[in-house]
């Protein structure tokens, strides 16, 4: 009898350590999913895209490399290599077109580029979402920016109707800071393509100020003078205006714009490009330096190129309270 028991309480004993067993076993697999389920949530937490327009041209023949795919480009940022962005050239970017029309009633020349690029902005593709201004002392611009020719039509010959009352001094500054207020929250791409001099006499922002508001608000400054010899009637014959010049440069490299003359086939810059989805990883929370190149066949297919591109890499904080 007593051997009954004894055996007895050995395999209570065994059956109880089995099932402690099963249940220290269960709680370690629970804790192991638990622990990954945190740590995947952190990593996407921490994880992030930012998305920006680049450029890119041909040295030689001046035309815009359209050929390029995903594994093409290759990003560094703050010195690191991040994986390789996916690239499309399927967009439609904001676009405001600005132009000065101080001037234009006493050049033959520079009221021809007035109209061309007045008729320019009537007559961009349909979906493309354009607005248009017109400045001098004072700056007109479309309500809002349109995807449709029939009603940006309408909009940009309601601003070119009242054109002639803008003033006779230039408030360049003025112009572009209305400009940026125009975009509201920031869309990657958003451009505004100015036709006009590196002149102002009359605005009550500082071109300091405004160059923070274009960095700032990650807005590309595509800028292209009337002609080479223009100016205002004022004092452009004895003041070079070095400052505006320079400034105006500085903005243009700084967010991935162009500075040129004014060339009619050249105004598709500001629709071009390819929108670069780039994943950053944790404590990327700032602009940062970053570089574009070419990689693979690419890069030795396209070894003398222009790249357009801004100068600091939008964090995808930035990007998300615009």
């Amino acid at each position: 009898m007593k051997q009954k028991t004894w055996l007895a309480l050995v395999l209570t004993a065994k059956a109880l350590a089995v099932k402690a067993l099963t249940v220290n076993v269960l709680a370690l697999r629970i804790l192991a999913v638990a622990v990954l389920l945190v740590t995947a949530c952190s990593a996407a937490a921490q994880e992030c895209t930012t998305t920006v327009l680049v450029s890119f041209y041909d040295q030689l023949t001046k035309n815009e490399i359209e050929t390029l795919k995903t594994g093409d480009i290759e990003v560094t940022v703050a010195g690191k290599t991040v994986p390789r962005p996916s690239a499309t050239r399927d967009f439609n970017n904001r676009v405001l077109v600005l132009v000065e029309t101080d001037g234009a009633a006493k050049n033959d020349r520079v009221e021809e580029v007035v109209d061309m690029v007045t008729r320019q902005a009537r007559q961009a593709d349909e979906g493309k979402p354009v607005a248009f201004g017109m400045f001098a002392e004072k700056a007109l611009f479309t309500k809002t920016f349109l995807a449709d020719p029939e009603k940006r039509t309408s909009a940009i010959n309601g601003i070119v109707e009242e054109a002639g009352s803008l003033g006779k001094r230039v408030a360049l500054w003025d112009a572009l800071h209305q400009a940026l207020g125009l975009f509201g929250p920031h869309q990657p791409g958003d451009t505004v393509l100015l036709i006009g001099e590196p002149y102002d006499d009359a605005s009550h922002h500082s071109a300091g100020t405004v160059e923070k508001e274009f960095i700032a608000s990650g807005t590309r400054l595509f800028m292209m003078r009337r002609s080479r010899s223009s100016r205002v009637e004022r004092d452009f014959l004895w003041s070079s205006h070095e400052f505006e010049k320079t400034l105006l440069d500085r903005m243009t490299r700084e967010t991935g714009g162009l500075w040129s003359e004014y060339v009619a086939s050249l105004i598709r810059f500001a629709w071009a490009g390819y929108l670069l989805e780039i994943k950053l990883p944790p404590g990327m929370n700032k602009p940062m330096k970053w570089k574009v190149q070419f990689h693979g066949t690419a890069a030795q297919t396209h070894r003398k190129t222009n790249f357009y591109y801004p100068a600091l890499l939008p964090p995808c904080a930035a990007q998300s309270e615009r």
